[in-house]
C-alpha cells in the first residue's frame, strides 16, 4: 500500500457519503467509513441508507478490502477520539479526511426548539471540529510534515453557508461555522503538509433532500426558484447529483490539488451567483 492512502469518510451512509466512498475506492484509496452507530437514537430521524446494505454492496463491488466501517456519532469526543485510534491501529497511514456528516432541521426560526438548534450544531459543526481535529492529530503523529502537501481535510457544506435561506436558519449558520472551521484550520495545518478546502454544493439529490421534499420530486421548482422564499433558482437548469460533487472531492484530495488550500468550491450550477 502507497503512503497516506486511507480516507476517513464521516456520514458514510448517507446518499451523499455512499457517493463518496465509492468514488474513492474507485480511485485507488482505503476508505474509513464512519456512521451513526446501529443503536443510535437518531439513526431513525436521519435519512441514512441502510448501512449494512449499501456500504456491503459498494464493499463487494469494488473495494477488494479496502474499506472499513465503523459506528461512530462525530457529535461525541471520545466516540471519535477511539474510532481515529482505531483506524491509525489497523488501516495505512492517513491521505485525507472527508467530512460528509450531516443533519437538516427547517422550519420559522421562530419555531425552532433548543433541541432542533442544538442537534444541526452538534453534528454540522462540532461533528466537523472533532473529527478534523483528531484525524490531524493522527496524520501529525504518522507523519509531521509531509512537504509533498498531498494530505488533505475536504468538509462538505453548502451553499447556505453565505446565502442566507428561508426556513433553514440553523442549518445555514451550521454550514457557515463549518465552512470558516476548516478553511482557519488550514491556516494552522498548512505547517504539517495538510491542506483544507470546502466543497459547497446546493441541492443535491439525497435522501436528505428527498425527506425536506417528503418524497415529492421538486426539482422543476429548485429549478425555476421561489421568490417568496428569497430563493433564486438554478442557471444551469437542473437540481445536482451526488456525482457532480464526488469528482470535486476526488480532486481536492488528488495531486492536482497539491497546491490548493483555504479554498471554497461551489457545486450548485450557479444557484448561490455571489
Amino acid at each position: 500500500m502507497p503512503a497516506f492512502d486511507t480516507v476517513v469518510v464521516t456520514g458514510a451512509a448517507g446518499g451523499m457519503g455512499t457517493a463518496v466512498v465509492a468514488d474513492l475506492l474507485s480511485r485507488g484509496y482505503a476508505v474509513a467509513a464512519l456512521d451513526l452507530p446501529p443503536n443510535d437514537p437518531w439513526r431513525d430521524r436521519t435519512p441514512t441508507e441502510d448501512t449494512t446494505g449499501a456500504l456491503s454492496e459498494i464493499a463487494r463491488g469494488t473495494a477488494s478490502g479496502r474499506l472499513s466501517y465503523r459506528g461512530c456519532s462525530v457529535s461525541d469526543g471520545a466516540d471519535v477520539a477511539r474510532a481515529l485510534d482505531e483506524i491509525a491501529a489497523t488501516m495505512p497511514p492517513l491521505l485525507g479526511l472527508v467530512n460528509g456528516a450531516g443533519t437538516l432541521e427547517t422550519g420559522p426560526a421562530l419555531e425552532t426548539s433548543d433541541e432542533q438548534w442544538r442537534r444541526v450544531m452538534d453534528v454540522n459543526a462540532t461533528g466537523v471540529f472533532l473529527v478534523s481535529r483528531e484525524t490531524l492529530r493522527v496524520m501529525v503523529a504518522q507523519c509531521n510534515h509531509d512537504p509533498s502537501n498531498r494530505r488533505g481535510i475536504v468538509t462538505i457544506s453548502s451553499n447556505s453557508a453565505v446565502v442566507p435561506r428561508a426556513q433553514m436558519a440553523a442549518y445555514a449558520a451550521s454550514k457557515a461555522a463549518a465552512t470558516h472551521y476548516t478553511t482557519s484550520l488550514g491556516l494552522e495545518s498548512a505547517r504539517y503538509g495538510v491542506r483544507a478546502n470546502v466543497v459547497a454544493p446546493g441541492t443535491t439529490m439525497t435522501n436528505m433532500v428527498m425527506g425536506m421534499w417528503d418524497g415529492e420530486d421538486r426539482s422543476a421548482q429548485m429549478v425555476v426558484g421561489d421568490p417568496q422564499a428569497y430563493k433564486t433558482g438554478i442557471p444551469l437548469g437542473r437540481v445536482g447529483r451526488p456525482a457532480d460533487v464526488t469528482g470535486v472531492v476526488g480532486f481536492l484530495l488528488g495531486e492536482s490539488a497539491r497546491h490548493m488550500t483555504l479554498q471554497v468550491l461551489t457545486v450548485d450550477g450557479g444557484a448561490a451567483q455571489h
